[in-house]
């Protein structure tokens, strides 16, 4: 027999301290025999596993076996102190499932490393959707599996795995068999799809924690932190338990109760104030835009304010019309068409910009006066309208200005709705509280300035205008492709009647990850956090204009009077928007290039510097650094200014009570002057790049 290696030990013991395996393997007790023939065993008592030769020495391979090996533990304890032989088979098929996926969600490197060392029998395990239909390799390959369980059984028979496939609780358990980074994708549009040799989605983050990026990228989507990832972990572990006990449903239906009150609370709402969690802050758009068409049969007039400054597919939403081609519960549709077409021809939507056709930034009196006559001009002809305030956009701006929406809302109170685009949720409690106590509708996230996985949408309804849904209005039918029932108020059966009921795992699941940063964040004391985002943010800004490739972006510091007195944190602007200048010259970059040094920042690329590069060039080459995606300010992607944006998040905050005090800070910002220093070495050496590397 082969002896297990000292690399393989050494790697084993590497692996166990990873974020993403250390919440898998925790309780367990890890061992190697170089006499076993197997890759692992569960001891007696199934909490020792025993790793064996066949496990390879590979850091790839040994992950996967230190996986499957945790997830046999898991569901087997689930499965009771004396499991009979339907229950073991079903953690052998359960286990197996997941180990399946998660190999398929390996890069092709990975793969390769893993090829010899487990059973290609495999993928029949591999689909997310239903259980495969028994047959006999599914039964060989069973047998198989049941062994590391350290049992003796007869082999398994076709009727025996149908028997077991039947069972209400195992189906169930089979959608929790996943690992946890998959089902952080799950039940959301095509925007969460990773990309499977970077393990990345268009966002450039992952849904595994990965402390290796330097990471301010919160005005976008952040990868999710090792603390969250955990508790992330242990949910799906009680989620598991239930579905094991055939209680899944209901469970899940709790958990979202639980999420729901949770972020009410953490957010200071007031009391009767009522949430709906969506998959995004667009599907919040689609949400709020129905509690608007709910209160007459009027036609309904959206004011959407800069676009280019909230997200592409606003526009679509605020009109109620499809804004992806894969609605949140995996239906296909088409960008544009109406999710229902009788309300969509309903609306009609105006955009009103904040800056002029140069980029610069418009008065905030002329924004103020197009928004008033804008109003005035759609009740003027009979119609209702829903009017955006927009806090904050993605460069950290806020418009129209608080007195003139709080004025409009006075003036025509019962014409108009004001909702609140706070997607960003760079907001403190008492402004939450403010903007409802006006009777207006929050949309909300908390995976922006929060750093919870993407996407985890919330709309916030004020007790008043949730008395609206009692009045016999309900969602379309279409809607159903976009929610369900135990994501709205218990109370709001009416006008939920067309809704399903379905897990919705992947939303409850960020949001659990997304409400542990908020937490996290609440417990600083608001006078500490604005302290510590103030040294952040005069220190990155400092930089960025000590850096000769950069040019800052004109901003505002938020103005929220007569609501605030801006001594919050919030009262801060935490995002620094610069565009990048072509080398020796003031001339900023266009979109394209601009995009490809955003894509380039966030991967190793210090092989495709030339040979005169020197090592401090390389050494910054090396880092990964995840910030804001590029932003187009005016103008067109061909010939407009754009800008990247650097931004302070919660983990900022956060991070410096819970990791270290000032130390923590001072890496932040040392990571912050880092990601700077790569920009500068990246259009140093912009044209040799440009030749070298693809998109």
């Amino acid at each position: 027999m082969t002896a297990i290696p000292e690399k393989a030990s050494a790697t084993l013991r590497r692996l166990a301290a990873r974020p993403e395996i250390r919440p898998l393997v925790a309780g367990l007790g890890l061992s190697t025999d170089a006499t076993l023939a197997l890759a692992f065993s569960l001891g007696a008592d199934g909490r020792s596993v025993t790793i064996g030769p066949p496990a390879g020495s590979e850091e790839a391979s040994l992950a996967m076996v230190l996986r499957h090996a945790a997830e046999t533990a898991l569901w087997l304890g689930l499965a009771g102190p004396d499991p009979d032989r339907e229950r073991r088979i079903a953690v052998a098929l359960l286990a197996g499932h997941c180990l399946a996926v998660a190999l398929a969600h390996q890069s092709a490197a990975e793969r390769l490393a893993c090829h010899t060392t487990f059973d290609p029998a495999l993928a029949v395990l591999l689909a997310e959707g239903p259980p495969p239909v028994p047959a006999l390799a599914l039964a060989e390959l069973t047998d198989r599996l049941l062994v590391a369980q350290g049992c003796i059984v007869a082999p398994v028979t076709e009727a025996e795995l149908a028997g077991v496939m039947a069972r209400d609780w195992f189906c169930q358990s089979w959608e929790l068999a996943l690992p946890v980074e998959v089902l952080l994708t799950a039940d959301g549009d095509s925007r969460l799809r990773l990309d499977p040799e970077t393990g990345l989605n268009r966002y450039g983050c992952s849904p595994r924690p990965r402390p290796q990026a330097l990471t301010f990228a919160s005005t976008t989507a952040t990868s999710i932190s090792d603390e969250a990832f955990a508790h992330v972990e242990a949910l799906r572990r009680r989620l598991a338990s239930a579905a094991m006990a055939g209680g899944l449903a209901a469970a899940c239906a709790e958990a979202k109760t639980v999420i729901r009150a949770d972020m009410l609370a953490v957010m200071g709402a007031p009391a009767g104030t009522e949430a709906v969690l969506a998959p995004s802050g667009t599907d919040g758009e689609l949400h709020a835009l129905q509690l608007a068409l709910a209160a007459d049969h009027r036609p309904l007039t959206t004011i959407v304010i800069a676009p280019r400054e909230t997200g592409s597919t606003v526009v679509p939403a605020a009109m109620g019309r499809h804004h992806n081609a894969t609605t949140a519960h995996g239906e296909a549709v088409a960008v544009g068409d109406p999710v229902d077409g009788p309300s969509a021809d309903r609306v009609e939507l105006v955009a009103l910009s904040m800056r002029d056709d140069d980029g610069a930034l418009l008065p905030p009196e002329q924004v103020d006066a197009a928004a008033t006559a804008l109003v005035e001009g759609a009740i003027g002809a009979g119609r209702r309208v829903l009017l955006h305030l927009l806090d904050t956009s993605k460069t950290g701006l806020i418009a129209p200005g608080l007195d003139c929406v709080c004025a409009l809302a006075r003036r025509f109170a019962g014409s108009l709705d004001v909702v609140v685009d706070a997607a960003q949720l760079r907001l403190g409690s008492e402004m939450v509280a403010a903007y409802l106590d006006q009777g207006f509708m929050l949309i909300v996230t908390g995976s922006k300035f929060f750093t919870g996985p993407p996407f985890a949408g919330a709309l916030l309804v004020p007790a008043a205008l949730a008395r609206r849904v009692e009045g016999g209005a309900g969602l379309p039918a279409g809607y159903d492709a976009y929610t369900d029932r135990d994501c709205w108020p218990d109370s709001w059966d009416g006008f939920c009647r067309v809704l399903g009921q379905r897990p919705n795992l992947g939303l409850i699941m960020r949001w659990w990850a997304a409400l542990w940063e908020m937490a996290a964040f609440a417990r600083v004391p608001a006078p500490e956090a604005r302290h510590i985002l103030s040294t952040f943010l005069a220190a990155v800004a400092e930089a960025i204009a000590a850096s000769p490739w950069l040019r800052p972006l004109p901003g505002r510091q938020p103005d929220r009077r007569p609501l605030s007195d801006g001594r919050g944190w919030d009262g801060l602007a935490t995002i620094h928007t610069f565009a990048l200048l072509r080398p020796g010259t003031a001339t900023p970059l266009d979109f394209g290039t601009t995009r490809r040094i955003y894509g380039w920042l966030n991967r190793d690329v210090a092989a495709f510097l030339p040979e005169g590069a020197s090592d401090g060039e390389r050494r910054l080459a090396g880092l990964c650094a995840h910030i804001g995606q590029p932003v187009l300010i005016s103008g067109s992607e061909a010939d407009g200014l754009c800008g990247l944006r650097l931004s302070a998040g919660a983990r900022v905050v956060s991070g410096t009570l819970e990791g270290g005090g000032h130390a923590f800070l001072d890496r932040e910002i040392a990571d912050a002057r880092l990601i700077l220093a790569k920009i500068g070495v990246l259009l140093a050496h912009l044209d040799h790049l440009m030749g070298e590397m693809a998109d």
